[in-house]
């Protein structure tokens, strides 16, 4: 049998001579049509200006801090972009810049939460190809939760009464869920998802709880048995830190009102040592903002500046901690706030109120705002987040004026922006008061806890941290006044 491939299989026969001319024809068709997609592509990138080929932002970041990132990547390298060529809706401060294929737009001040922003950007061109296009981008910020803490009976029902309760919310929808409950809560502090917590035992001695997020609970080693109070965490630095005074009756080392630096991989608390060795007594303190620096204030109102942090560079489970001698910063008679950049302070004595830059070391006066008629006192205040760019002085101030001439005094809270002040929560009636506030990490709202009626006011018996019963936080909108909504609880902290 024949397997001549040339011959028919049934016949035997010669099969005609095959021609390669479809082949030919379909192969120069492909290729053809393959130069005119590329020609159709180079002429495209000619005759059009950058695409957008990506969008990154971080939807947590751009309203928990200053100076975070909106970054718009293109297919082309990029000349140099301007503010005048781009809108943002809503309206927000930025600041632009170009580097390489990016359009990078920062955000000296947070932005608001739970609100669809969209950005354009227009007359966009490249180096090598000058032809102009816009590019848009939209996205949309979210809302960090906070917490409060609601308590149950007064503390002298304590046969009776019931659990207290670390509640989780946010300022824009008004259920709430508990993050943790146990009797008699004192304080807590949110440490990213996590939470410690301080509650009182029915020897009025306190301990220390480490609760993760869904909701069990880890004792932490205190120093011995005793009181702990202005109980603080510096974020991402795995560190607590608090104030303790032992019983009377304690065991052991007896410490009053010594500054003591939890480290939560060791489970170990460290007491801090003064400047001429010993543990540091203080009557304030508290961590930098986004840093391990402690300022400290000791009873000859001496601030300090501390660095808690291991200086031993052994193991932390095997060393005994060594830490950095104190440095001194001056005398003053109050510690009153930390600002967001993590470099600066509020102070004040008899004279006035300073704002210390630790980072340059000067020292600048706030300017009260006068009242005439009046004595006007001025102490707590919160400085707004706001970076580069922006009044970096700003800040929320509680203030009482006293008139002479009736006797009363008037409460208020006032936002100072450019050296101008104005009024952004009054109390609704001459018998409240106003116990404290915070503001928001984007300084959108402020949380302000107040006393509804001081006549019929009843404290709840706590040793450490006592409140009222009917102690109560308004949400206040910053720009506008208005209260977004209440609360029965106090302490309100954002993640």
């Amino acid at each position: 049998m024949s397997t001549d491939p040339s011959a028919d299989l049934l016949t035997g026969q010669p099969l005609p001579a095959r021609s390669t001319r479809p082949f030919r024809r379909t192969l120069w068709i492909l290729v053809g049509g393959l130069v005119a997609a590329c020609v159709a592509l180079v002429a495209v990138n000619l005759l059009t200006g950058p695409r957008l080929t990506g969008v990154d932002v971080d939807s947590t970041a751009v309203v928990s801090s200053a100076n975070a990132r909106l970054v718009l990547a293109t297919n082309r390298q990029l000349t140099d972009i301007t503010p005048e060529q781009v809108s943002i809706e809503p309206s927000a401060a930025f600041q632009v810049t170009t580097s390489a294929n990016s359009v990078v737009i920062s955000f000296p001040q947070p932005l608001a939460y739970n609100t669809d922003y969209a950005v354009s950007v227009r007359g966009i061109t490249g180096t090598a190809v000058d032809r102009e296009s816009t590019v848009r981008a939209a996205f949309s910020t979210s809302e960090p939760s906070l917490y409060y803490l609601s308590r149950a009976a007064s503390a002298a029902e304590a046969g009776t009464r019931g659990t207290d309760r670390i509640l989780r919310t946010t300022t824009g929808r008004a259920d709430t869920e508990v993050a943790f409950e146990s009797a008699n809560i004192q304080q807590f502090v949110p440490m990213g998802s996590e939470l410690a917590v301080v509650t009182v035992n029915p020897d009025l001695a306190n301990a220390l709880y480490r609760v993760d997020a869904d909701g069990t609970a880890e004792a932490l080693n205190l120093p011995g048995v005793g009181l702990v109070q202005d109980l603080q965490a510096a974020p991402g630095q795995s560190l607590l830190g608090f104030r303790f005074t032992s019983a009377a009756d304690a065991a052991g080392p007896h410490y009053d009102n010594v500054l003591f630096v939890l480290d939560l991989r060791t489970n170990n608390a460290t007491a801090v040592p003064a400047l001429e060795g010993g543990p540091l007594s203080v009557t304030t303190w508290g961590f930098m903002a986004n840093r391990a620096d402690i300022v400290a204030q000791q009873y000859d109102s001496t601030l300090l500046l501390i660095n808690p942090l291991n200086q031993s560079g052994g193991n932390p489970l095997e060393n005994e901690p060594e830490f950095d001698p104190p440095v001194p910063l001056g005398q003053f008679a109050n510690l009153t706030a930390f600002a967001p950049d993590g470099v600066r302070i509020a102070v004040s004595d008899r004279d006035g109120q300073y704002v210390l830059d630790l980072s340059q070391g000067t020292e600048s006066a706030i300017v009260p705002q006068s009242v005439e008629g009046t004595t006007q006192y001025t102490a707590e205040l919160r400085f707004l987040a706001g970076g580069a760019g922006t009044d970096s002085d700003s800040y929320v101030q509680r203030v009482a004026e006293f008139d002479a001439a009736t006797g009363s005094v008037r409460q208020y809270l006032s936002l100072v922006q450019g050296g101008e002040a104005r009024t952004v929560y009054a109390p609704a009636s001459a018998d409240e008061t106003i116990v404290g506030f915070e503001l928001s990490p984007n300084d959108q709202f402020l949380a302000v806890q107040i006393v509804p009626n001081r006549e019929t006011e009843r404290s709840d018996g706590y040793p450490v941290n006592a409140q009222a019963t009917d102690a109560t936080t308004l949400f206040v909108n910053v720009a506008t006044g208005a209260v977004r909504r209440s609360v029965l609880g106090f302490d309100a902290t954002w993640q």
